[in-house]
């Protein structure tokens, strides 16, 4: 019909922010086995819920190092909020920075059976002259201060 104009659509202000700026889609993604053992965990120590807390703990002269926590606190301003296969994932912005495209993963070897984060991004190279797999403390690596204290 020529010559009518749609209706104007109302504005209406809403009082909360929409969930989808809220909870980001995938940038630290966890893997089926990984949820699964973290699910188990939860429900074993009675916090099925609560949220994966993921950090970049320091830079060592073999790459990046990694902390990851159960978090029953409300996430901190400027924290990211991920969900995977039913796991609440944060990270904090500056760990995020190195971490995006991540995947926390469930490693089930006769020996040695854990999470293990795979990080698609390279690690900046550090000189290192000890021989042995030494660790550069958190302020020389400009992770966030505070980060490793969230154990």
């Amino acid at each position: 019909m020529q010559g009518r104009k749609a209706p104007a659509a109302a504005l209406i202000a809403l009082d909360f922010e929409p969930i989808s700026s809220y909870i980001s889609s995938m940038a630290i993604m966890i893997s089926s086995a990984a949820a699964g053992q973290l699910n188990g965990l939860l429900a074993e120590q009675g916090k099925a819920g609560s949220t994966l807390r993921v950090w970049v703990a320091g830079l060592g002269c073999s790459g990046y190092r990694y902390g990851m926590g159960i978090d029953e606190k409300e996430p901190e301003e400027g924290d990211q909020i991920f969900e995977s296969n039913g796991i609440r994932v944060v990270v904090d912005p500056q760990s995020l920075s190195y971490m995006d495209g991540s995947t926390v993963n469930w490693v089930d070897e006769q020996e040695n059976s854990g999470f293990a984060i795979e990080n698609p991004n390279p690690a900046p190279q550090k000189e290192c002259n000890c021989g042995g797999g030494c660790g550069v403390s958190a302020e020389d690596s400009e992770v966030a201060e505070g980060a490793a204290d969230r154990v």
